[in-house]
């Protein structure tokens, strides 16, 4: 069941498994082809990245995997009975509704006392003095860190992401990391989605690159450091050339 409004919405969705199969998944938009016989195992004892230069695909992978795009061939096994996370690339919010009834919303929704809204708006580093302010008059950052907290909340099995620092300054993707982290080794298996390698590499056990909607490497990720995010970024240069 999903609870929410259009797939530009955070959704909160009751399904899942400890493993997300794909299967050489196909999407064609017209004459364009998005997704190109797409196969990857994600596990939920990784963090996974999927990374990938600006119309390679990655959202239509994210939307097809979640039904919100309708695939033209191939498999998606996974993803049944336990709730689910998405937020989505550009999240639309209701701007006359405050921080705190729509957390608490979305723990009525998962099933969750709504006392414990404070401690999402808490996690995601919102300052109380805007916890009562309509959505609308909050910066950019403010509001992503709100979507944040309401995708999020009721602790979900799985968390997919697509582009979840947009908007936050360099402090807040830094203590988002953290968040995210913690919330993997409290059980929650996540994939997020980037173009950004230091972020990827700083966050993911394992990276898979998308190019050209196909995924030609699959990294895995044991030392986080700049060693592996340079030879990643070289791979995606070369990923990304003209075919």
């Amino acid at each position: 069941m999903v609870e929410g409004g259009s797939c530009g919405y955070p959704l909160l969705f009751h399904r899942g498994s400890p493993l997300i199969e794909i299967q050489e998944l196909c999407k064609h938009y017209k004459r364009t082809v998005a997704l190109d016989q797409v196969s990857l195992r994600i596990e939920k004892s990784h963090i996974t990245g999927l990374l990938g230069a600006n119309g390679a695909g990655k959202s239509t992978l994210i939307k097809s995997l979640l039904g919100l795009a309708r695939i033209d061939a191939g498999k998606i096994a996974g993803l049944h009975s336990e709730r689910t996370g998405y937020l989505p690339e550009q999240a639309h919010l209701p701007n006359s509704v405050h921080p705190y009834a729509l957390i608490q919303l979305g723990c009525r929704l998962n099933d969750t006392l709504p006392d414990h809204a404070p401690d999402y708006l808490r996690t995601v580093g919102l300052h109380s003095d805007f916890w009562h302010t309509p959505i609308h008059t909050l910066s950019k950052g403010m509001r992503q860190r709100v979507a944040i907290a309401y995708t999020i909340c009721g602790h979900p099995d799985w968390l997919i992401l697509d582009e979840p620092m947009s908007g936050l300054d360099a402090l807040g993707r830094k203590e988002f990391l953290q968040v995210f982290k913690a919330l993997h080794l409290q059980g929650t298996g996540i994939l997020i989605c980037s173009h950004s390698v230091p972020e990827l590499v700083r966050l993911c056990d394992r990276v898979a690159l998308i190019a050209h909607g196909r995924i030609t490497e699959i990294f895995e990720i044991a030392e986080h450091s700049m060693e592996e995010a340079d030879q990643i970024e070289l791979q995606l240069a070369e990923a990304n050339k003209p075919v």
